[in-house]
This record gives structure tokens, C-alpha cells and sequence, in this order.
């Protein structure tokens, strides 16, 4: 009897791509997870840990010889990605393996004479039907090499973009701190809010950054604007709908905070942090209105 391997991947940690000609440059970072046939799924991150590149297939030899373990980085997926097609064709791979061995490994019978006895021959069934056979679906087939190409190319151009605008925001930061050039880089910070051109969804992680960025340089409207472009580029991210969330509670737009942790919360119920905030953005709606109703008039 042959037994498929049917194993899920496994995620394996974080890796550098340490190819001979990377070493004199910055190391680049990939989640990677061990498919069931041995060879593994990669996929590419940036400064942040965050994904910026579908995952690829790569095999054992090529990653043994690329790819370096980084132990002491202890970041991994918060939303892992499917690799069903990955697993389904390692077992039809298996599949295809297992039936060649089970037809050679049983020896061949020989007679007195040396040589190799012919198999019997199996009789038809008495009604002359045919026994019944079991369909299997074909293994899926591999994406075209123009398509590969085309999603590699898509992957680099949306790099790219991402290390333009990440310099980009990082020279306006500078220039608002300079109280003549104050203004102008805040024009520029609401024209790079409602940049469309080469933008994807892969640079959801780019936008909630510079979120972050901006409130901590006391820029409250401005977070808010790339905070909303961050869930506009990935509605079904939970994370972009909490950090969103927690924008709104600061500006005090506490029903519109309640409404995108609400969103998060049902697509990952069982993370506390919602939950908590859920709780602290209701507690302080509750205490304002108290106060407003408390106002002379």
C-alpha cells in the first residue's frame, strides 16, 4: 500500500537572500514555508516585515544555495497566504512517484529456462462490461512562463514606486520642519495621499507607515488620509480597519472609529486588542456626551 503525502507547509521562519552578489548590498528578506514535496514557498519583505510580492516557488537546491536562516528575526505572517496550489501539485508529484514504484518494485518471475514469465492476463467479466474505473482530476497545470514574467515584472514596478515615494516622504518630513518650506510639503503630503498612478494594493503597508509617521509629528488630518488610503487598497485587512480605528478615536470621530473596529473585530474575533478598543472608544463617546450635555447653554 502507498500512502500520499498529504502535509500542509510549513512556515520555516525569516530568510536573507545571500546570493554572491547581494553581499555588498542591504539583505533582502523573505517569509519562508517548506512545501510537502521538499521544495519551498518564498516571499518577499520589506523594511518593515511586511509582504511586498506574491509568494514564489523555489526548489531544495536552489534555496539551500541563496537563501541564509535568520533566527534572531522573529517575525511572521499575520495573515498567512495560500499555498494550496503549491500542495496540490507536490501530491500530484507523489502520486505520479508512488505509481511508478509500485509498478518496478515487485521482481520480475522467471521459469526454468531463464526467462522472464508474461503477466497473466486479467479476464473480462462474464457481461463483458468493463469494470468500473475512478476518475482523477488532473494536477494543476503550472502558469504560463509569460505570465510568471509579467507578475515579476508587476512585483518590480510596484517596488519600485515604493522606494520612490518612501524617499519622497522622507525629504517632505524634513521640509516640514523648516518653517518656509512648511507649506509647500504639506501640499505635497496631500498630493502623495491621493496618488493613483502605479499604486497597488501591495503598498498598503507603505501608506499605513506613513500614517503612523505623520501622527507622531503631530499631523493628525494627514495620518488620517493615508490611514484611509491604506484600508481603501485592502478592505479585508484588519489590521489597516484598527489602525484606522484608533485615528478616528483621537480626532474624537468615535461612531466611525466604532464602525471599522466593528469591521475588524468580524474578520478576526479573536484578537483582544479589538475588543479592547471597541470597549475604550464606546467609554469615551459615553464620557463626552455626559460632558457636553453638562455645558451651559
Amino acid at each position: 500500500m502507498y500512502i500520499l503525502d498529504m502535509r500542509r507547509s510549513k512556515f520555516s521562519g525569516v530568510y536573507s537572500f545571500s546570493a554572491t552578489w547581494t553581499q555588498n548590498r542591504g539583505k533582502t528578506y523573505y517569509f519562508v514555508w517548506e512545501l510537502p514535496d521538499g521544495a519551498f514557498a518564498v516571499q518577499e519583505l520589506n523594511a518593515a516585515f511586511q509582504p511586498v510580492s506574491e509568494v514564489e516557488r523555489i526548489s531544495a537546491k536552489s534555496f539551500s544555495r541563496n537563501f541564509a536562516a535568520e533566527p534572531n528575526i522573529l517575525a511572521m505572517p499575520i495573515i498567512s497566504p495560500d499555498l494550496s496550489h503549491f500542495e496540490q501539485a507536490a501530491t500530484a508529484h507523489s502520486t505520479e512517484i508512488s505509481s511508478f514504484e509500485a509498478a518496478t518494485s515487485a521482481p520480475a518471475q522467471t521459469l526454468a529456462s531463464g526467462k522472464p514469465a508474461e503477466a497473466p492476463t486479467k479476464q473480462r467479466p462474464r457481461n463483458d462490461r468493463l469494470p468500473e474505473t475512478v476518475a482523477v482530476a488532473p494536477a494543476p497545470s503550472a502558469p504560463p512562463a509569460t505570465q510568471k514574467a509579467y507578475d515579476l515584472e508587476a512585483a518590480r514596478k510596484a517596488k519600485a514606486v515604493e522606494s520612490q515615494l518612501r524617499e519622497t516622504f522622507r525629504q517632505t518630513l524634513l521640509r516640514l520642519k523648516r518653517p518656509r518650506e512648511r507649506q509647500a510639503a504639506l501640499l505635497a503630503l496631500e498630493q502623495m495621499a491621493n496618488a493613483t498612478e502605479g499604486i497597488t494594493s501591495s503598498h498598503k503597508h507603505m501608506f499605513r507607515d506613513f500614517g503612523v509617521r505623520l501622527r507622531q509629528n503631530s499631523q493628525p488630518d494627514l495620518a488620517l488620509r493615508f490611514t484611509r488610503k491604506a484600508v481603501e487598497l485592502a478592505p479585508e485587512d484588519d489590521h489597516a480597519h484598527f489602525n484606522l480605528a484608533r485615528i478616528l478615536c483621537s480626532l474624537g470621530m468615535y461612531d466611525e472609529a466604532a464602525a471599522h473596529i466593528s469591521t475588524a473585530l468580524s474578520m478576526a474575533g479573536d484578537e483582544p486588542l479589538y475588543f479592547k478598543l471597541l470597549t475604550h472608544i464606546r467609554e469615551l463617546k459615553q464620557k463626552n456626551g455626559a460632558a457636553q450635555t453638562k455645558r451651559p447653554r
